[in-house]
């Protein structure tokens, strides 16, 4: 199973409906292809993990990467996994505003080290953060 994170900046500020035209979509498509995952969004910025059969998270990446909402994607992981963080998930979601001090702030600091550790290839600090947010959610 392949597992990716990336982060990315939307074109312009996404409204609260159209972010859930966005969910609604992936959560669709994701179901069809057999792909779970998370989207976080905040200022501005998707985080989005994808997981599932090689395949189908590369048709799945290659779609995001013509999406037009979006640029400057920094691919922050990309593995070999032997379970899913989200099985239940086509696609978990939490908006910034949902989201306690602490968590919006390692958002945050996530987004502005990024670039930085973009070129890591072990990707520890993105599993960190998604990792937070799979023990959120149980």
């Amino acid at each position: 199973m392949r597992r990716i994170v990336y982060l990315s900046t939307a074109t312009r500020l996404l409204s609260d409906l159209e972010l859930m035209d966005v969910l609604r979509v992936s959560r669709h498509n994701n179901e069809r292809d057999g792909v779970t995952g998370l989207l976080l969004y905040q200022g501005g910025n998707f985080i989005q993990l994808l997981e599932g059969e090689a395949a189908a998270v590369a048709t799945v990446y290659a779609r995001v990467m013509k999406d037009p909402r979006h640029h400057s994607v920094l691919h922050m992981l990309d593995n070999e996994a032997t379970e899913r963080l989200f099985p239940g998930w086509s696609m978990a979601f939490r908006p910034a505003a949902g989201l306690g001090d602490e968590r919006r702030q390692e958002i945050a600091d996530f987004i502005i080290k990024a670039p930085q550790e973009a070129a890591s290839p072990d990707g520890r600090r993105a599993l960190r953060l998604v990792g937070s947010f799979v023990q959120s959610m149980r």
